[in-house]
């Protein structure tokens, strides 16, 4: 009956340990998982800043270049319209058309 009794402790001793082990092992899961979430946010962070620091700095020459196809549109869209016609007029270049997605046989839009 001695040796039950001095069993029993050992191994409660023995769990006990084992708990206070795994506590430790969550709590410094739990440590190294908010320090890699304020990395990842502070990252984020930094990357969002230098992005708009460099739209504030692109944004006069992508303004420019919209304002030019803006002021060019109606020549693109004659322009679009010749191509057209000439490949009604000259199968051999429907596949030219074709190969940038242009169906070969499309009439011209009316002016």
């Amino acid at each position: 009956m001695n040796e039950t009794e001095t069993q029993i402790p050992k191994q409660d001793a023995d769990l006990q340990w084992q708990v206070a082990a795994l506590q430790r092992q969550v709590f410094l899961l739990l440590l190294a998982l908010v320090v890699l979430t304020a990395t990842v946010v502070f990252y984020l962070y930094y990357q969002c800043h230098i992005l708009s620091s460099d739209l504030e700095k692109n944004r006069p020459q992508a303004m420019q270049i919209i304002d030019t196809y803006n002021h060019n549109e109606e020549r693109i869209k004659n322009f679009e319209v010749q191509l057209i016609n000439y490949a009604n007029t000259h199968p051999s270049f429907q596949p030219v058309l074709m190969k940038y997605g242009w169906k070969p046989g499309i009439t011209a839009p009316a002016k």
